[in-house]
């Protein structure tokens, strides 16, 4: 059937008032010539009721970017899910925290620079609290000779997006001069004096307050 023939018939064909033979030629015809087919679409505003083959590979094209637009979808969804999970637990464990610090929970970094020592403490994985004091070092006649500062571990708060460090520097006064810190942790107590580890003592035993 040619294309004139076929687009004479359309009107008709739209409305369902072509014949049997007439219809199965015209649909015959719709599959394989593009411009009778978009002619007929243009009419009616819609497509044959049989897709071409051409149309059913995009139909299948179309299945496939659907399914991967719902992967990335889901895998978006996992992603949040998992963040703000990480968050929650950032919020409960930063607000509530443990009373409990052992010395592994912070990353010691201590030294002597010139006249100056440092300490510097880094938490894992979290924040830490910590009390202190300082007193004065006096020689058996009574002449300061140095400072020490006791630190005390209070709590230590666990979050991914929790951090905080905390770090000191005290000028040597001299040859004799002391410049001692001493930090007290659940299970150990150290002692650090003019940049170097003195002391190490397991408190594991003893009370704790």
């Amino acid at each position: 059937m040619k294309c004139d023939v076929v687009r004479d018939l359309l009107p008709s064909y739209a409305d369902r008032l072509t014949s049997g033979e007439s219809n199965r030629e015209i649909d015959k015809h719709l599959k394989t010539c593009e411009n009778c087919r978009q002619y007929y679409q243009e009419m009616t505003g819609e497509g044959p009721e049989i897709l071409p083959k051409a149309d059913v590979k995009d139909a299948a094209l179309l299945a496939g970017m659907r399914k991967k637009r719902k992967r990335a979808l889901l895998a978006a969804v996992i992603v949040i899910l998992i963040l703000a999970a990480g968050g929650l637990w950032t919020f409960i464990g930063y607000s509530v925290g443990s009373s409990k610090v052992l010395a592994e929970d912070v990353k010691l970094s201590y030294g002597r620079k010139e006249d100056t020592a440092y300490l510097e403490m880094e938490p894992r994985g979290g924040a830490f609290e910590f009390s202190s004091f300082t007193e004065k070092i006096q020689d058996s006649s009574g002449n300061i000779i140095g400072t020490r500062t006791r630190l005390k571990a209070q709590r230590f708060r666990k979050g991914w997006f929790v951090k905080g460090s905390m770090g000191w520097k005290n000028e040597i006064e001299g040859g004799d001069y002391i410049c001692e810190w001493v930090l007290e942790f659940s299970d150990k107590t150290l002692t650090i004096r003019n940049g170097k580890l003195i002391s190490e003592k397991d408190t594991t035993s003893l009370p704790q307050d």
